[in-house]
């Protein structure tokens, strides 16, 4: 029987993957993503901090950094995706360490809390306030201030996103970039993508619309920005963007909408739609299509740092 979405061959693995429709699940799941071991490898040492979360939170965050270098470097904030409901997979601390290692830069993964306990603002405003300690102790960490780019996946580039509009809004240095993959970014889901991916792998419309129904129980935040990104009244300022979309993903529009925005407005953007894909393609991290995205985004990251 034929597949209903042709994933690439790398992806087969993924068609029967669906994430947990119940979100009183994943706290328990979360016991065994906490186990997933980030550890100094070869090329890339990682260590660990203590930082000063929202409201006096107590917040971990990894500094991983290439070895055996002593210069100022650029930084990464790398937001984990996960519905803003799990913690952060093996992929994404892979990942973390190819862009350290690839582009020569400083990363800092915030462990920021997690929804059902912690729902909006809190993920959002624990990376601001890794953002912000990122900046004030950048002497101290080896960073360039003014060379910090935003990133994440899913719920991460919807935090990504919006740690943009907290900056400018709170006259704080912007970040240089931003970079996005398969962000989610529109709690009205009136898209194409929304009313046709109802079904697909790993993540639906059905999916999604928990996800921000949760974080959203307790009404709409004001500015909405901080919370639905696409619904800015401006993006005026917005920072030079890359984003990724895959191609069967009920989140698919939301990345190309955001797009058109900031083209709209006179910003640089540049997207990719990876063919043959589902949501969560970046768990197939020995794919040639996860190594043709990451060395696209390595180029793009490496152009806007010199």
């Amino acid at each position: 029987m034929k597949a209903k979405y042709p994933l690439d061959k790398e992806l087969k693995f993924l068609a029967r993957t669906h994430l947990f429709p119940n979100i009183h699940v994943y706290p328990f799941v979360n016991i065994f993503m906490g186990m997933i071991p980030c550890g100094s490898d070869e090329n890339v040492s990682v260590r660990r901090h203590i930082i000063s979360g929202y409201a006096g939170y107590n917040l971990p965050a990894l500094v991983i950094e290439p070895k055996n270098t002593d210069e100022k470097l650029p930084c990464i904030m790398f937001f984990h995706g996960g519905g803003l409901i799990l913690k952060a997979a093996g992929a994404h601390y892979q990942f973390a360490k190819w862009y350290a290692e690839k582009v020569n830069c400083k990363v800092i993964m915030p462990d920021y809390r997690l929804m059902p306990k912690y729902r909006f603002p809190y993920a959002v405003e624990d990376c601001y306030s890794a953002y912000e300690w990122a900046i004030l102790n950048s002497a101290e960490l080896g960073i360039d201030e003014h060379r910090i780019i935003v990133t994440g996946d899913s719920a991460g580039g919807n935090i990504a996103a919006a740690v943009v509009f907290m900056a400018r809004d709170r006259d704080q240095i912007l970040p240089a970039g931003v970079l996005m993959v398969y962000p989610a970014l529109d709690r009205r889901m009136n898209t194409e993508s929304m009313r046709k991916y109802t079904d697909t792998p790993v993540l639906d419309a059905g999916l999604a619309k928990m996800y921000w129904d949760e974080m959203l129980i307790k009404g709409l935040p004001q500015p909405i920005e901080y919370a639905s990104p696409m619904e800015a009244g401006s993006f005026a300022g917005f920072p030079a963007t890359y984003i990724e979309v895959a191609e069967f993903d009920a989140l698919h529009d939301d990345g190309i909408s955001f797009a058109k925005k900031l083209e709209a407005e006179g910003i640089s953007v540049e997207v990719h739609e990876i063919k043959g894909t589902c949501h969560g393609f970046e768990v197939a991290l020995k794919s040639s299509m996860v190594r043709d995205s990451l060395d696209r985004r390595v180029a793009w990251i490496r152009k806007l740092f010199s």
